[in-house]
């Protein structure tokens, strides 16, 4: 019974979400990170990932370890506030299972308006919900959210100690987003409504993707967003990975076929042309493209311009029609 009910409850809350879409391991890559980084071995890649809802804690290394985000955290959103701490830490801040699930816009949400966010962990190495790798990974987190940050012009400090106990006890609790965003407040607090207006939306939500192509993972969604309203200028370098092709191309499906989000597409003239084109918005930089390149002349470039990854759409390589295959400059 007790193994049962704990199946029930874990299913419900905690087990993440698999968008079988945006997974490498059904693209031919040989993918198997979320199994390899497991710590209590709750998953199996066959032709799909399968998660054990008895054995998932919902600890979050699988999601943050995704390359292509095809795993996101299910169960209650991240709470809204400067101060949070792991499950197994007292206090009176805030709570989630483990910090592990935390995302890079999960922090900014969370920061105050002077950028500061403390987040309290137990002692990961010998806990049963997340494990060793915990730390690591968090400083991970926190330092692609300071870049984050860095790109859209505000300041992020983020505070991670290892502690028994984290206490809320700012003597004033600040508005919620949603009070920020009803007016009211200073000029300074309507701007900073105005700059996380996306990351009111509950995460794993699919917006407005068509079927016909895989939702963006909503951390993406959240961070171009941002990008986006923070009034960029088109040399500005944000914390994007985006592939260029050098010359050698083949032209061939490989990448089209494993990437996650149909970012790479290739279009054929009548002329007997080929195009291999790529939108900049839909890469979430996962190397598939890359690493399935059967002649290896994918390359990653991290960071990018703003100028680029704005763009609709970049030509990575070409072919006329009855002439050879070539590339286009970046």
């Amino acid at each position: 019974m007790d193994r049962l009910l704990g199946w029930i409850l874990r299913q419900a809350e905690v087990t993440p979400a698999y968008h079988q879409e945006r997974c490498l391991a059904t693209k031919a890559t040989g993918c198997r990170i979320c199994a390899d980084v497991c710590p209590h071995q709750a998953i199996v890649v066959r032709r799909r990932v399968e998660i054990d809802a008895i054995d998932c804690t919902g600890c979050g290394i699988c999601v943050a370890e995704c390359p292509s985000q095809a795993l996101s955290p299910r169960g209650a959103p991240v709470p809204s506030d400067v101060a949070l701490r792991c499950s197994q830490v007292g206090g009176s801040a805030p709570s989630v299972i483990c910090l592990a699930r935390l995302m890079p816009t999960d922090l900014l949400r969370l920061s105050d308006a002077g950028g500061s966010v403390r987040l309290g962990r137990g002692a990961c190495e010998d806990c049963e919900v997340g494990g060793s790798a915990v730390p690591e990974l968090l400083e991970d987190v926190a330092g692609r959210a300071r870049a984050l940050a860095e790109a859209v012009g505000r300041e992020l400090s983020v505070s991670i100690v290892r502690t028994e106990a984290l206490d809320d006890d700012l003597p004033e609790r600040r508005l919620s987003r949603r009070e920020m965003l009803r007016g009211g407040g200073t000029g300074a607090r309507r701007a900073t409504a105005s700059a996380l207006a996306p990351l009111e939306r509950l995460a794993g939500a699919d917006g407005d993707e068509t079927a016909a192509r895989p939702a963006l993972p909503p951390d993406w969604r959240d961070s171009l967003e941002l990008l986006s309203r923070a009034g960029l200028d088109g040399a500005a370098l944000v914390p994007a990975r985006l592939p260029h092709v050098e010359d050698g191309c083949l032209l061939c499906p490989a990448c089209t076929a494993a990437c996650p989000t149909d970012a790479i597409q290739r279009r054929f003239g009548d002329d007997g042309s080929t195009i291999l084109w790529l939108e900049p918005r839909r890469c979430v930089g996962c190397d598939a493209c890359q690493q399935v390149c059967p002649v290896a002349v994918v390359r990653m470039d991290e960071p990018v311009r703003w100028e680029r990854l704005d763009r609709d759409r970049t030509v990575l390589a070409s072919r006329p029609g009855g002439g050879q295959s070539g590339t286009t400059p970046r």
